[in-house]
């Protein structure tokens, strides 16, 4: 998604995901007060899991920078340092355009997603995760605003399954889903099938 070198070092050397904001941490916000409510503690796995693997947690690093950064014995490699790396990068036109490839993947639905059991068995769709666009989403409204991108921001997603679609606003970094009929939509919108190429 942020490229195929590491965006400390450069180097096309065996990537690692690296986290910005390691799991402790992650675990201790999902426990956090909402409006004066502590949220039950079965709670906190999922949330703490949903905070630690979002996009806007995440980038590739290699080896060496990845202990760099996630050794506490190396002050060198801040964290302000990685977010300002990973802030630099979603700004790059070639990254904004995986960024909205990606958003075309999760809401036309991604292949053999675990969605529940069946009768014991597992069922696998093509389910769609509107959650993990959302910092997608946050980057590309960003764009917009600054001018990075000008192209039509409007897209409609058709899934797989059909019945319905989505719109997905680029320069807002909103989403919605829409049941009425993808030819009374389309007008003025990029159309992004669920074979995931874009027209119009």
């Amino acid at each position: 998604m942020l490229g195929d070198r590491c965006l400390r070092c450069g180097l096309e050397r065996p990537l690692e995901v690296a986290h910005i904001i390691e799991w402790p941490r992650c675990f201790a916000i999902a426990g956090e007060e909402i409006d004066g409510q502590k949220p039950p503690r079965e709670w906190h796995y999922g949330e703490a899991v949903r905070h630690f693997h979002h996009l806007g947690n995440m980038l590739p690093l290699c080896s060496n920078c990845h202990t760099l950064f996630d050794g506490k014995q190396y002050p060198e490699v801040t964290e302000e340092q990685i977010r300002a790396l990973r802030d630099a990068v979603v700004k790059k036109p070639e990254t904004l355009l995986r960024l909205i490839e990606f958003i075309g993947e999760e809401l036309s639905g991604r292949p053999g997603r675990c969605t529940h059991n069946v009768d014991g068995k597992r069922k696998h769709s093509h389910a769609v995760d509107v959650t993990a666009c959302t910092w997608p989403l946050i980057w590309l409204s960003e764009s917009y605003k600054l001018g990075t991108i000008t192209d039509n921001p409007n897209l409609l997603i058709e899934p797989s399954g059909g019945g319905y679609h989505y719109h997905a606003s680029l320069d807002t970094g909103t989403i919605s889903l829409c049941s009425a009929r993808v030819s009374d939509c389309r007008p003025g919108a990029r159309i992004l099938h669920r074979n995931r190429r874009a027209r119009g």
